[in-house]
């Protein structure tokens, strides 16, 4: 059986179905945090400063999901080692 630091693979795959990882759940309080940082952004009286604020997200953005991309790829790969080498084992 594969196993990382530890934890073995089936028992991962038993607690998490596979992708089950990727699905974002925000709590209550993470949710009410961003709807009052939206509306602050949207009653904002200086446009100069939502376009500013609007330019760093799309950039932020852009870099963090080259990051998740780059991430789940390289996690793909480890796992498909591991399949691999448990079938030749």
């Amino acid at each position: 059986m594969f196993s990382m630091v530890g934890i073995e693979l089936e028992s991962c795959l038993s607690v998490m179905a596979w992708g089950q990882w990727m699905v974002v759940n925000l709590t209550l309080e993470e949710q009410l945090e961003i709807e009052k940082q939206v509306r602050c952004a949207l009653a904002h009286h200086d446009s100069q400063s939502v376009a500013k604020l609007c330019a760093s997200l799309i950039r932020q953005n852009a870099y963090q999901s080259r990051l998740i991309k780059q991430a789940t790829g390289h996690i793909a790969e480890i796992e498909m080692q591991g399949l691999l080498a448990e079938r030749d084992a």
